[in-house]
């Protein structure tokens, strides 16, 4: 089984392992966070891919559960899922893949490029609070690929799991740090001291 849980991670935080680390428990097995190098869809990240980088690294370093993945780094295409999903299912193709997602970026799902390839290429393992709604293009997306429990296929369906979540966003830990407000309890030990070392997401370029 593989487990893969994507982001542009500027920076991780301590949101972004614990849901990780909560797919890793519940599907029994280690998840890669995948570095998204150049994504095409949104702005650029605000702290360069070497930086974001490094701070994946750090924070992954000491969780055994978590392995950082540097495939879309080592492409030379824009970060699309999808691709993505391509190289690990030609390497693997009798084997299970999961890609994790928050019901945010689930929401977004119709928007991404050629998404309904994705559930030829992987399984959605869909992280909800309890409680949480999804808009009806989302709804009609999770109802026509919803599974009942854990399935023996390799690719094709979408798991929800009701998990507590962080409350924690990249967004606004670049905002506090801009503004020199604390943020010891959003972020890894080893990610602030990278961040202050380098002196990232000082001033305006937090919204860069």
């Amino acid at each position: 089984m593989i487990c893969l849980f994507g982001g542009t991670f500027d920076p991780v935080h301590n949101g972004h392992l614990h849901a990780a680390r909560t797919a890793a428990s519940y599907l029994a097995c280690r998840t890669r966070l995948v570095l998204s190098a150049r994504p095409p869809h949104r702005r650029l990240p605000a702290a360069s891919l070497q930086d974001r980088w490094a701070m994946l690294k750090s924070a992954c370093a000491d969780v055994p559960e978590l392995i950082p993945d540097d495939s879309e780094i080592k492409s030379p295409n824009d970060s699309y899922t999808v691709e993505t999903l391509g190289r690990v299912r030609r390497r693997n193709p009798d084997r299970q893949v999961f890609w994790v997602l928050g019901m945010d970026a689930f929401g977004d799902l119709p928007t991404w490029h050629r998404w309904r390839e994705v559930f030829d290429l992987a399984h959605l393992l869909l992280l909800s609070r309890p409680g949480s709604k999804l808009d009806p293009p989302a709804r009609a997306v999770y109802e026509r690929y919803r599974l009942d429990g854990k399935p023996s296929s390799a690719a094709g369906g979408i798991l929800k799991v009701d998990a507590p979540m962080l409350d924690v966003s990249a967004s606004g830990i670049r905002a506090d740090l801009a503004e020199e407000r604390p943020v010891s309890h959003l972020l890894p030990n080893g990610v602030q001291a990278y961040i202050r070392q380098h002196g990232l997401y000082a001033g305006d370029r937090a919204t860069a």
